[in-house]
């Protein structure tokens, strides 16, 4: 069984004017998780947003955005628009010392009730796997994405 790693979408200072001040990273399975309920345009709408969370001071909080925190994680909520009736979390953690939002979960709820005890429990589980480093390291995550976006440029080492 392959290992899961963390990938970034978003690096801090990055972006257009006045930039991004938050990095973002997805574990990767977790994009799998989303497109099980999500179309391309959803999973884009449900991008930005977090790409909105990234500009932010504080990523915790949100003019824009819904958000809600849950035990040492947060709850990005999201529902309606292009999402139609689907009502969508995405679950992610604030890695102060990184300055990284870490996504670690995507789900559709079917109420409108609060987050199901199994759903928390799944994430917590995940967010300490990442502490712990079983997702790979930030820094490993940024050094291939670097590499990537090298081999398109054809600079390349």
């Amino acid at each position: 069984m392959r290992q899961s790693r963390l990938k970034v979408g978003v690096h801090a200072g990055g972006g257009r004017r006045p930039g991004y001040k938050w990095s973002v990273a997805i574990v990767d399975f977790v994009f799998d998780e989303a497109m099980k309920f999500l179309d391309e345009a959803q999973y884009s709408h449900l991008a930005e947003q977090l790409q909105e969370i990234a500009r932010q001071d504080d990523p915790t909080h949100s003019l824009v955005v819904s958000i809600d925190a849950i035990e040492d994680f947060y709850e990005l909520r999201d529902k309606g628009g292009v999402l139609g009736g689907k009502n969508v979390r995405v679950f992610y953690y604030v890695d102060k010392h990184m300055r990284t939002i870490v996504v670690v979960g995507a789900t559709l709820k079917q109420n409108n009730g609060p987050t199901p005890q199994t759903v928390k429990v799944r994430i917590r589980r995940r967010v300490r796997a990442y502490m712990a480093g079983e997702y790979g390291t930030l820094l490993a995550a940024a050094s291939q994405a670097a590499l990537a976006r090298q081999e398109r440029e054809g600079s390349g080492p």
